[in-house]
């Protein structure tokens, strides 16, 4: 009886150290939304005081259902509440959820609002000397240096506040990301991009090298770009910016020299891309 403990219990280590660096290899967020409204408590919606236990999404490849029952393996972030998951319908993409997890509020969320999801796992890496644990959400922001191989997240979202945290490859720091207060008061430039007709921001702040015309702007990971949300960033021209109205912006641009700076604002009513100046 002694033995078949031990080696259920080895077995069981090796699965989970295995899934671990499984799942570490994982370190960019995936995002979709909701396919239908989430009910949250009534002192909040004033609607119903109901609290869904389950969430339909748009999308829902790479969510796994928990490894032991009742300790979730992955983590779905909706507005400023994450959910852990209990159940996973692949074909259907319904989840049965555990409500207001990681410390979170559970709250009503409207259908098309921005998921971001990933793995849930705690082991920690070091990073610019100091051990970071490489769970995919976390309580409190990062500080410091780092470099973008080895950060545990893209983006590292703080689960308390929603804000964003980016590995900037200019400067090797956490700088802000998308839905961080401290956009664009404290913004410094994330990865550099090269123009071409369809181009995914790297953050809320980049340089943007070339002069091939843009069309169509994907919406980079945490950029809350959806029927019922908003968005928005800056590029620093360092060739020619220039853009077009075939794709998914507004209004087509006349030719800005380097050392230009263009912000683009997302129109949920119109689903487009809106430029501060198309002169």
């Amino acid at each position: 009886m002694k033995k078949t403990l031990l080696e259920r219990v080895s077995i069981l280590l090796l699965v989970l150290v295995g899934c671990a660096g499984l799942s570490f290899g994982q370190t960019a967020l995936t995002q979709t939304t909701l396919s239908t409204a989430v009910n949250g408590p009534a002192f909040y919606s004033g609607t119903s005081p109901s609290i869904s236990q389950t969430v339909t999404l748009a999308s829902c490849s790479g969510l796994a259902a928990p490894i032991l029952p009742g300790t979730p393996s992955s983590i779905i972030y909706v507005d400023r509440e994450a959910m852990g998951i209990f159940a996973i319908n692949t074909s259907s993409c319904v989840a049965t959820v555990n409500r207001g997890y990681l410390g979170t509020q559970a709250a009503p969320h409207a259908s098309g609002a921005m998921v971001l999801f990933g793995a849930n796992y705690a082991v920690t890496i070091a990073q610019g000397g100091n051990p970071v644990p490489t769970g995919l959400f976390q309580a409190d922001p990062p500080t410091g240096a780092c470099t973008p191989t080895g950060t545990p997240s893209t983006p590292w979202v703080n689960v308390l506040t929603g804000a964003q945290w980016l590995c900037s490859s200019v400067t090797n720091t956490w700088v802000p990301g998308f839905n961080n207060p401290l956009v664009p008061v404290s913004s410094v430039p994330t990865t550099t991009i090269a123009s071409a007709s369809t181009i995914t921001p790297s953050g809320p702040l980049f340089h943007m090298t070339g002069t091939t015309s843009v069309a169509t702007i994907n919406t980079p990971v945490g950029c809350n770009a959806t029927a019922v949300g908003s968005c928005q960033f800056t590029i620093i021209c360092d060739g020619i910016c220039a853009w077009g109205t075939g794709g998914n912006i507004s209004t087509a641009s006349g030719t800005f020299v380097a050392g230009t700076a263009v912000t683009f604002i997302w129109n949920p009513a119109t689903s487009k891309w809106m430029p501060s100046t198309a002169t």
